[in-house]
């Protein structure tokens, strides 16, 4: 008599234990993907003291030099996409604070982040900058 109501004790917990277990992985998995895409390490972020609409001059300037077809820009937002050696290239000016910006230059080749890329066009554009 005792056998099974020890199974009738331990069953529920048991399904509830792999039920949990199950449910953890799945939220596990969710958030490594969240994570990796917010918290690239191919994104090349610069604070500089120079004001946004320098900033974004050179770098509109530094993406025309770089890039063989026309490049896409919007000037409201002051984010430019580019097409170099295959790779979209996206360039962000961000206001900082007064006389302050935040540069942001990401690339992707064939839809995996490319960093040499990213990396060489951020070189240009602080360069263009004189810096």
């Amino acid at each position: 008599m005792r056998t099974p109501l020890y199974l009738l004790v331990l069953a529920p917990l048991t399904l509830s234990t792999l039920f949990s277990g199950c449910l953890a992985v799945g939220v596990g998995a969710a958030a490594v993907i969240v994570s990796q895409d917010v918290l690239d390490n191919n994104v090349y972020v610069a604070t500089l003291d120079r004001s946004a609409d320098q900033v974004w001059t050179s770098a509109k300037v530094a993406l025309n030099h770089a890039s063989l077809k026309p490049i896409d820009t919007q000037d409201d937002l002051r984010k430019a996409t580019a097409e170099i050696d295959d790779a979209k290239v996206t360039v962000t000016v961000e206001t900082y604070d007064l006389n302050r910006c935040t540069l942001r230059v990401s690339a992707k080749k064939y839809g995996v982040n490319n960093g040499q890329i990213a990396k060489m066009v951020y070189d240009k554009i602080l360069h263009e900058l004189g810096q």
